[in-house]
């Protein structure tokens, strides 16, 4: 007899909730859950067909390792842990921990992120622990710590429908975060509101918008400064709220006393009048939420320009009330329970961070570890990672759920790096990967729909996922792996820790009385009572988002940050040798880099292959025509395409979908070509921008 089992879709940070139709170990149907607040029934069409990336002849269904022929070979688990631990015994009793290096992913479980951490830690006394948020989401943690004094959007998605006027910066949510942005559009038709979108290109996002600004890639900065001049100027700022809850005006007015709207069009490449009728449509909303994504994040000005975006609520007063605020839009389902974890190098569980001496002897005594024994020097970021494997500095790297050989920028470093490694053991569901080619020791992993856990969404929603089918042949929860050979290194600490549930309450006391308070959750309470946010502390509800509460922060109030609007001088610029500046992206039917999606047939029907997008006048300017084959060269490597003529790319920009990679053909990874340098503040790659030639290629046959 068939029966429904909750779980969340795989995809984007909206968390979506589904309902899985199951009899025995057979899923027979997969829909939208109506009960669940983050997505209320509706899906994309990527997680409508999850349940066809399933049993698949790509899934690993065997642990590998590799041979000294240098081939992969099927062992059973036993052995592959056996042979995990003894090469990472050696690595550490030789080099010391800190020659290993962990790289999650926004895709595994919490349970799998929180134990990966302690693990590395509290046991192999390495801080080496970085994510894949690194290319997502770390300028806009950073700016909502910098900010509002805790990682966390201050605003849920069913202030959606208390909302009247919805600004988006740097998103294409209409392909990437669909659900999202079609409940928007819902609520702008419904109220009469507007959608303000702010894009270099014009994306399915830009023309369904109320208003499109297509700036200059870059300049969002110098945008939102001049908003606020001209809303201060019109006397449309909060100043009752700025007075009250906030700190740090004083150095912002200053900043926009020296502002020329003049000068910010033209740097823009903007009419000025466009930019007085986008501040009246803030000016004039009653209910202001900002969405914004990878084209923010992914700059040099990442957190700067997600503390002007916060900024601009705090000015304005739309922030802590109904329909209102900062609102940063994640890619991965459990990008915010990583960071919950502790996943990215200078965190640790609980909102806590490595450099805080008290906060490491929190964590200590939490886990039963002698003072001292967590290291007190921040670990590597994703970039410093790969540099320090490739210079030998790390010895081993173990993967978890992600595929850096494909989705790192400059990939050529990233490939030489993992061959400098000793050890590489990767996790994964899916094989062969562009990063499985540069492994030691291959671990078959259980996907979301296939195991307990939890998710938590970009609303800071916690979802309990139960398992719709089981896992093929030896495949297992992340976690199962990272107990196992923790077990096996010697550390007993883990052997209670049996269950994912067990794992969540070790995890969920290490947030009592933190921002991210999650001590009154459990998997017990989540199946019982369905998805809830935290603040949730033990013997409570969670907290209501809104009111004027205290901020995060040593002083309870929200920071202003002015920063003013320059070029960078790590800024990529086209000159005469590469004319060109490439962006990167997203496509609807697409996910990543396909490890997932790439295996259902109607997904491949509709983005069926990798493409460079170009204005016409360029097109024809360098003699191309629709379907050439091309050659994208920057100051780091090269990549290969076909063209694409779109006016919806502005001329002198150029577009590539990031999903098809080394798999699919040599040099058809766009990252081939990206830049490493980052924000230096989050250490989040620029990925979004970088100089290029395109040249004509030979057609083939």
């Amino acid at each position: 007899m068939a029966r429904d089992v909750r779980t969340i879709c795989p995809y984007c940070g909206v968390g979506c909730g589904l309902l899985a139709s199951v009899e025995g170990d057979r899923l027979l149907q997969l829909r939208g859950d109506p009960g669940h607040p983050a997505n209320l029934g509706k899906l994309c069409l990527k997680g409508a067909l999850a349940g066809q990336t399933l049993d698949v002849p790509s899934r690993l269904r065997l642990a590998l390792v590799r041979g000294a022929d240098g081939v992969l070979a099927a062992v059973s688990s036993a052995q592959a842990v056996a042979v995990a631990a003894a090469r990472l015994a050696r690595i550490r009793d030789e080099h010391g921990g800190g020659a290993i290096g962990f790289y999650l992913s926004g895709q595994l479980t919490t349970e799998s992120q929180y134990l990966a951490g302690k693990l590395a830690r509290g046991y192999l006394r390495t801080n080496h622990v970085d994510s894949n948020s690194r290319l997502c989401m770390a300028s806009a943690a950073t700016a909502m710590k910098r900010s509002l004094g805790a990682d966390g959007p201050p605003v849920s998605y069913a202030d959606i429908e208390r909302a009247d006027t919805f600004l988006f910066l740097g998103s294409n949510a209409a392909d990437c975060h669909p659900v999202t942005f079609d409940r928007v559009m819902r609520q702008v038709k419904r109220t009469g509101g507007c959608a303000l979108v702010v894009d270099p290109r014009r994306t399915r996002t830009a023309a369904a918008a109320t208003l499109h600004l297509a700036l200059r890639p870059g300049t969002d900065l110098a945008l939102l400064h001049a908003w606020l001049k001209i809303l201060r100027e019109e006397g449309r700022l909060d100043r009752d709220y700025i007075a009250r809850a906030t700190e740090g005006w004083e150095a912002l007015e200053a900043l926009l006393e020296g502002i020329s709207l003049e000068e910010t069009a033209r740097t823009c490449g903007i009419e000025e009048r466009l930019l007085r009728r986008s501040a009246a449509m803030i000016g004039d909303a009653r209910g202001l939420i900002s969405f914004w994504a990878m084209g923010v994040n992914q700059s040099l000005r990442g957190t700067v320009t997600s503390c002007a975006i916060i900024n601009l609520h705090l000015a304005t007063g739309h922030i802590q009330r109904p329909g209102s605020g900062p609102f940063s839009l994640t890619g991965q389902p459990n990008a915010m329970g990583g960071r919950d974890a502790g996943y990215l190098s200078h965190l640790l569980p609980g909102s806590r961070t490595i450099a805080s001496a008290a906060h490491r002897r929190e964590i200590e005594a939490l886990w039963g570890l002698p003072e001292g024994t967590i290291l007190a020097a921040p670990g590597h970021d994703t970039r410093a990672m790969f540099e320090a494997l490739e210079r030998g500095e790390l010895k081993a790297l173990w993967i978890l759920g992600t595929n850096p050989a494909a989705s790192l920028p400059d990939l050529s470093r990233v490939r030489s790096a993992l061959r400098a490694a000793e050890l590489v053991i990767v996790q994964d569901a899916y094989f062969p990967t562009e990063t499985t080619a540069h492994a030691h020791v291959v671990l078959p992993a259980a996907v979301n729909l296939e195991q307990h856990g939890t998710f938590t969404n970009s609303e800071r929603r916690v979802s309990l996922l139960e398992p719709v089918a089981p896992p093929p042949g030896d495949a297992r929860p992340d976690w199962w792996w990272l107990r196992e050979i923790g077990l096996a290194l010697g550390a007993e600490a883990l052997r209670e820790l049996s269950s994912a549930a067990a794992i969540y309450d070790d995890f969920a006391r290490t947030t009592a009385g933190q921002a991210n308070d999650q001590s009154g959750l459990s998997h017990a309470r989540l199946h019982a009572e369905g998805p809830l946010a935290w603040p949730c502390a033990a013997g409570a509800d969670p907290v209501p988002l809104h009111g004027d509460r205290r901020f995060a922060t040593p002083t309870g109030k929200a920071r202003f940050w002015a920063t003013p609007h320059e070029v960078l001088a790590e800024e990529e610029s086209p000159d005469g040798d590469y004319p060109l500046l490439l962006t990167t992206g997203r496509v609807a039917n697409q996910w990543h880099t396909r490890t997932k999606t790439g295996t259902v047939a109607r997904l491949n029907r509709l983005a069926p292959e990798p493409y460079l997008e170009m204005h016409p006048d360029d097109v024809a300017a360098l003699g191309l025509e629709a379907g050439q084959p091309v050659s994208i060269r920057s100051r780091r490597g090269l990549a290969h395409s076909v063209v694409r003529p779109s006016e919806d790319t502005p001329a002198g920009l150029c577009f590539m979908p990031m999903h098809w990679n080394e798999l699919w053909a040599e040099g058809a990874s766009v990252n081939e070509v990206t830049s490493p340098e980052g924000d230096p503040i989050s250490k989040q790659p620029a990925l979004k921008c970088c100089a290029v030639r395109v040249e004509a290629r030979p057609r083939r046959g």
